[in-house]
């Protein structure tokens, strides 16, 4: 039996070619038999691989869960995220529509014929300190001669009880010459006055001399304008114009009822301000222009300006009609750039305006001193915050479009008033600063809505069918 045995363990080691006690773990791998690999294309295979679109080629761990850090943090974000949301909601669905329907040719067509030789459309301006203003704009072209223009304005609220313009534009056909003529009538409630120079406004005991010191109080007052103005504008080539502009004017002015502003005659002794008793004057202004302002890419926007500049210096002299006011001379400069940064497009604005009175602050009326504050120069203060003989603001403006019709834009002013120019200096300058969003039909700018304040404090919101940027004669802005 026992023979059987070793005869059979003999015969199974020779078979095998092993020896005894031999252990197939040690055996070298190239002596191992080759493993089985899944066939391709089977689960077996693609067993444990990422679903297809969520591959990553990363070889670290991937993160595949929010922990509760993360999820506590995205909790606390939702409180600031609501009020993005509700601003930019409605900006989103004025994106579709104008994209779907285009809503403001739409809306256009409602209020003009189709020849757009006839047009009234509503208007509303809305500015903090003075509230709604309302009102319509019409339009008559062709009526008299070939290329003339009648246009007619009326409003009420806001900064003006009343205003009304009627103009006549003789010749629109881009010839070398044009001329318009235009009257204006205005009375407002809620002029402002803050006194003379570049003072921090305070209460003030007891009326003062303005024209003395530089002590600042918000004032209102009352007045009422009448004006006729005739331009003729000469076009010359490279750009060039030569703008000759005349106006007849009269200004009377009374103390304003007591409102969120006091009286002024609370806070200035009126007898000592140079034309609050009335003035009566003309006016004539010569305006040398150089303009290549425009489109830098025929995709643009038709109102947003991407390239060129603007170099314009005027000078009028102001004579009185009616008593012994003094003549003066009014001198300055608007200097404007804009830079196309990237497509889109995305454009930088600048501005230096500079302007100046030659007679003296208690001479001068004081409605015709060079001021500063409000929607057009140092954005981020009161309507006509700052008055004296010499002003000085630059502007600076990021303007970028969301759409072909929408673009936002961020701004900084920073100016203020001299009394003359031996004090001219970069000391305690005013800066304002704020958030725009414009918005543009086929031919230029439809709407602005304006939110603004500056280093002195302040909220301002400013909402107008109104371009910005563009050069007025000064008998329009004063």
């Amino acid at each position: 039996m026992r023979a059987s045995a070793l005869v059979l363990l003999a015969t199974t080691t020779v078979a095998h070619g092993e020896p005894v006690g031999f252990d197939p773990d040690t055996r070298p791998t190239s002596e191992l038999p080759p493993t089985t690999e899944p066939a391709p294309g089977t689960a077996e295979a693609v067993r444990g691989d990422p679903r297809p679109g969520e591959e990553s080629g990363r070889t670290d761990p991937v993160d595949t869960g929010d922990g509760v850090g993360r999820r506590i943090g995205r909790g606390l974000l939702w409180i600031p995220r609501i009020p993005v949301e509700l601003v930019v909601q409605p900006v989103r669905g004025m994106l579709y529509l104008q994209d779907r329907y285009e809503v403001i040719h739409e809306v256009i067509s409602l209020f003009a014929t189709d020849d757009r030789k006839i047009a009234v459309f509503p208007m509303a301006l809305f500015e903090t300190g003075f509230g709604l203003n309302v009102g319509a704009r019409a339009f008559f072209k062709d009526v008299l001669t070939d290329g003339n223009r009648v246009d007619l304005r009326a409003g009420f609220g806001g900064e003006f009880r009343w205003v009304a313009r009627l103009g006549l534009d003789l010749d629109r056909r881009r010839g070398p010459v044009s001329a318009t003529i235009e009257a204006r009538y205005a009375m407002s409630d809620s002029a402002r006055f803050f006194g003379y120079g570049n003072g921090d406004v305070d209460s003030i005991a007891m009326p003062v001399d303005p024209t003395t010191t530089d002590a600042a109080a918000a004032s209102r007052f009352r007045v009422e304008v009448v004006r006729v103005i005739p331009r003729v504008k000469l076009r010359l080539p490279s750009d060039v114009s030569v703008t000759a502009t005349g106006a007849l004017v009269r200004k009377s002015f009374e103390v304003a009822d007591p409102g969120s502003d006091v009286p002024i005659d609370q806070a200035f002794l009126v007898d000592r301000i140079p034309g609050f008793d009335g003035t009566a004057f003309s006016y004539g202004e010569l305006e040398v222009a150089w303009d290549t302002r425009r489109k830098a890419h025929r995709w643009d926007a038709p109102g947003v300006r991407g390239t060129g500049g603007l170099a314009l210096a005027f000078a009028g002299r102001q004579q009185s009609v009616v008593g012994d006011e003094p003549s003066f001379y009014r001198v300055g400069v608007d200097l404007q750039r804009y830079l196309r940064l990237s497509t889109g497009p995305r454009v930088l604005e600048l501005r230096t305006y500079a302007e100046l009175v030659t007679g003296p602050r208690d001479e001068v009326p004081f409605s015709e001193l060079p001021r500063l504050g409000g929607v057009s120069l140092l954005r981020g203060y009161e309507t006509d915050r700052f008055r004296d003989r010499i002003a000085v603001v630059g502007q600076a403006s990021y303007l970028w479009t969301a759409s072909h019709w929408l673009a936002p834009a961020l701004f900084v002013d920073v100016g203020r008033v001299y009394s003359d120019l031996g004090a001219v200096s970069l000391d305690h300058m005013r800066v304002g600063y704020g958030i725009a969003l414009e918005t543009y039909g086929r031919r230029s700018m439809a709407f602005r809505a304006e939110l603004a304040s500056s280093i002195d404090g302040g909220v301002f919101v400013y909402l107008a069918l109104n371009p910005v940027f563009d050069a007025r004669a000064r008998v329009e802005r004063y």
